[in-house]
């Protein structure tokens, strides 16, 4: 399997990538399957996961247990292991969150635990911060992450979602306003953003 090494606040995060004809092979399994919303490319590092990742440094201090959303290789997830976080890996694809957990092991911490599921289907499970990458590209995800949101988040704690400037992010915005949701948008120095633009990255924050 190939490797690759991003540096995260002065620190090597060391990740496996999937093997390319195994996710070519899971993506035509889960289609044949009729599994909705099938996500072939979860083993790629995408755009905002790198920033959100940094930006887990400042990760809100009253959160104990996080979740990561749409986990694919891990990466965050391990900025916020390595923060302090005790974090869960979860994705749609069990072979994602598998890797997340491989990952996880590779850089030191062997105890990480994932979940496999769907968000039209999310478990009881809570968390104090519930948080992912890349995760609003497909506007038909963004009603079941709402739901998933509303069941999986603790009272009083925090999402955060890092987000490229793609051109689905202000539609979810809107919804989740509407819905009751609070959103702070915050650029990758953590500073907060007025006016997000497009193809701007931004960390949005959402809380009730």
């Amino acid at each position: 399997m190939p490797l690759q090494t991003v540096t995260i606040s002065g620190r090597s995060i060391e990740f496996e990538l999937p093997d390319p004809d195994a996710l070519l092979n899971e993506a035509v399994e889960g289609e044949a399957a009729g599994t909705p919303g099938w996500d072939p490319y979860w083993g790629m590092l995408w755009a905002a996961a790198t920033p959100t990742a940094k930006l887990m440094q400042f990760r809100p201090s009253t959160s104990v247990t996080a979740l990561e959303l749409g986990c694919g290789v891990g990466l965050t997830g391990i900025a916020a292991l390595h923060a302090g976080l005790n974090v869960t890996f979860s994705d749609q694809s069990p072979s994602a969150v598998a890797m997340a957990c491989r990952n996880a092991a590779r850089n030191g911490f062997p105890e990480a635990t994932g979940l496999a599921f769907d968000w039209q289907s999310p478990p009881a499970n809570q968390f104090d911060l519930l948080f992912g990458s890349d995760i609003l590209y497909d506007p038909r995800g963004h009603k079941p992450l709402l739901v998933t949101l509303e069941q999986m988040l603790n009272p009083g704690g925090q999402v955060w979602i890092g987000d490229a400037g793609r051109a689905h992010a202000p539609a979810f915005a809107s919804l989740a306003q509407a819905a009751g949701w609070k959103i702070d948008n915050r650029d990758h120095h953590f500073r907060p953003i007025h006016q997000p633009a497009h193809l701007q990255f931004r960390l949005l924050i959402l809380t009730k």
